[in-house]
């Protein structure tokens, strides 16, 4: 079941209650009184009338400065940096140190007041994915509420929850971090009933500087939960779940390893599809590769906390899709294209290669390779080894762009290798090299922005049979 999409209205006084603002505080000169707001809005350009509008500030902009723009949109209010408001504008204020605080301080009182049971999902890799899998998982059983998107940050996580609908008695919610001390405030936020950690690895580290600064973080959601529910956590690496089991002894570590606590009694594993068995109860997915196994896996393990029956989670694990180009098989022509465009650290493109190498291993197979972004120090080591990786599957035609383009791809030969530190200019030349019927993976992070790569795929194959 999916909750309806209807928020409940917000009104003065519970917006003054919540960031602590003195209950007489003056509306709009001469008007005053309760106001009620439809929603919250932080974006001047897309708020709608009703809407409260949040002014957020940063180092050099300040949102203030759109105020009037908010106001002829229709917004009855705004919280703002104190001594920003604007009195010609009619508009009620709310005025504080921090508007980003105050929009992380309005969703914190929405969620205490809310009687859902919200699951919390963060990690280095496989959070949307695990996020959307629960989802599905619980759709048969509860009114589902998630998480739009991979809107985790500390302005889009206060959004999510700024906009549940009231029938919704189970929230999923994606929790991201790219700075220490994120979590703990979203957790602070969120207050999760129960927590899932999909993994930690080389994401982040420049921020982070190495893996156990990643675990740090992560199990801040862990340390930050209300302490009802579950602590699940994937299996890989080792630290994980020894981290998990030192902070809660009855966390459960899901996957099909030998120290899984929560483990398939039998699994298949094909480029296109995974399986698994637990308790008699068959669960099927239309995906391939092991990563998504135990994001399953993990998302299963949740349901069963939850007391959902094995077969109604795996009725709804049965209908999961990838969301946009995350993991997604696609056929374009006669070509079999992974699309994986908004993650990438050197274990998800480790999986996406080992799923590419799987897929119809008659075929020829090619890589268009972006930057993994924000790996701090360790960036040109990553590059370089993922590189290796990529030469020794034996890629018939590679495309190293951004941070690749630096990798040294010793001993390529007899295979197509384009350079280019743009991956504008290797479109063109990566679509020349395909025979039109081969295995192709799209991998690199969002900011690569890759998806250009299977537009031009799909001008240049697309009419194909």
């Amino acid at each position: 079941m999916t909750a309806a999409t209807q928020a409940p209205a917000l009104r003065s006084g519970w917006i003054r209650a919540a960031l602590r603002l003195d209950p007489g505080g003056a509306g709009s000169p001469g008007e005053g009184g309760e106001r009620a707001y439809s929603g919250v809005s932080c974006d001047s350009r897309t708020l709608k009338p009703g809407e409260l509008f949040v002014a957020l500030a940063g180092a050099r902009h300040d949102a203030a400065d759109f105020l009037p723009q908010a106001a002829a949109r229709g917004a009855p209010g705004a919280i703002v940096r104190a001594g920003r408001e604007d009195p010609a504008l009619g508009m009620e204020y709310f005025p504080v140190a921090d508007p980003l605080r105050a929009l992380g301080d309005l969703a914190a009182r929405s969620r205490r007041e809310s009687g859902a049971t919200v699951v919390a999902i963060t990690g280095s890799s496989g959070k949307t994915t695990v996020k959307e899998m629960i989802a599905c998982a619980l759709s048969g059983s509860r009114r589902v509420y998630r998480t739009e998107g991979n809107y985790n940050s500390q302005v889009g996580l206060p959004l999510t929850i700024l906009r549940a609908p009231p029938d919704a008695d189970a929230w999923v919610l994606e929790v991201g971090a790219s700075e220490p001390g994120e979590i703990a405030r979203l957790a602070e936020i969120a207050r999760p009933d129960h927590v899932v950690i999909t993994t930690v690895g080389a994401a982040h580290l420049e921020c982070f500087g190495d893996v156990h600064g990643v675990l740090r973080e992560k199990m801040a959601l862990a340390h930050g939960a209300s302490g009802r529910g579950a602590l699940i956590v994937g299996e890989e690496p080792a630290i994980l779940a020894d981290a998990a089991r030192a902070h809660r002894p009855d966390a459960i570590v899901a996957g099909f390893g030998p120290g899984a606590d929560f483990a398939p009694e039998t699994y298949a594993v094909e480029a296109d599809r995974i399986e698994f068995r637990r308790g008699g109860t068959r669960v099927a997915l239309g995906v391939g590769g092991e990563h998504h196994l135990r994001d399953a896996l993990i998302a299963a393990a949740l349901a069963e906390s939850l007391e959902v029956p094995s077969e109604a989670f795996a009725r709804g694990l049965s209908r999961y899709e990838p969301l946009g180009l995350r993991g997604a098989l696609r056929r374009i022509g006669r070509l079999t294209v992974l699309a994986d465009c908004y993650n990438a650290n050197p274990d998800s493109f480790r999986a996406a290669i080992a799923q590419t190498r799987a897929l119809l291993p008659s075929r020829r197979r090619a890589v268009f390779a972006g930057s993994m972004l924000e790996l701090g120090s360790q960036e040109a080591k990553a590059h370089r080894e993922i590189g290796d990786e990529m030469r020794a599957a034996g890629f018939d035609v590679i495309a190293a762009t951004g941070l690749f383009c630096d990798a040294p791809f010793d001993g390529v030969q007899g295979h197509a290798l384009i350079r280019a530190e743009d991956p504008e200019a290797a479109l063109r030349p990566f679509a020349d090299a395909l025979e039109g019927d081969e295995v192709v993976l799209v991998k690199g992070s969002r900011g690569a922005r890759l998806e250009r790569v299977i537009d031009e795929l799909e001008a240049r194959f697309g009419g194909g049979a």
